[in-house]
């Protein structure tokens, strides 16, 4: 399940890319849609290739990640309580960790997923929260299902970035924060030994 989540948050990494050009709650689900398509453009469609080439599909992710993915903010939602504990420097370390290690690990797994058969459904009752939620149904290349909510909040800057994720009813951030929490408490509260714990746990879910 843990390569599921962490392959799946690589793609819905992409999630971030700005759309100033959507008003509104909708802007949210047509970021998903572009999303969608430009996943199919980019990384989809040399398949064959990228299996037999991880380094380019590695170099690829990540040129698309660099630019739309805050890393620190990710790594401080994960670290939680631990977050104002820690030094710039574990949270420089924490966040590269995180990145380099998804990236080499699961990027791969993205190959995974059948593009066209996907299902972005229309916008439901959102509630009170300030997060717009983007149900999304998946196929995966075996036949397998993912049922996905995609967590969108809206910057200053009217860009719709993704804040959060629930794969097959698992919140993807809650999940990740418990699974950091477990790491400090074994690592007697030491956040350098927790990431490095961290770094070992991300590595061994492949």
């Amino acid at each position: 399940m843990f390569k599921v989540l962490s392959s799946v948050f690589m793609m819905l990494s992409l999630l971030s890319i700005s759309s100033a050009w959507a008003e509104g709650e909708e802007g949210a689900r047509d970021t998903v849609i572009q999303v969608v398509d430009a996943f199919r453009k980019d990384i989809v469609q040399d398949k064959v290739f990228l299996a037999d080439n991880p380094s380019v599909l590695e170099e690829r992710v990540d040129r698309i990640l660099a630019k739309v993915v805050d890393f620190d903010y990710f790594s401080r939602k994960v670290m939680g309580k631990y977050y104002r504990r820690a030094t710039p420097e574990q949270r420089t370390r924490f966040a590269t960790v995180t990145k380099d290690t998804l990236l080499r690990t699961y990027g791969k797994s993205l190959l995974d997923l059948d593009p066209d058969k996907i299902n972005v459904q229309p916008l439901g009752p959102q509630g009170r929260g300030r997060e717009t939620k983007v149900k999304v149904d998946f196929q995966m290349a075996d036949g397998g299902l993912l049922n996905i909510i995609f967590y969108m909040k809206e910057s200053k800057q009217q860009q719709w970035l993704l804040s959060n994720v629930s794969i097959n009813n698992i919140n993807f951030g809650r999940t990740f924060l418990k699974q950091f929490g477990v790491m400090m408490e074994q690592n007697q509260n030491s956040i350098d030994k927790a990431i490095d714990a961290w770094k070992a746990s991300l590595a061994k879910q492949s």
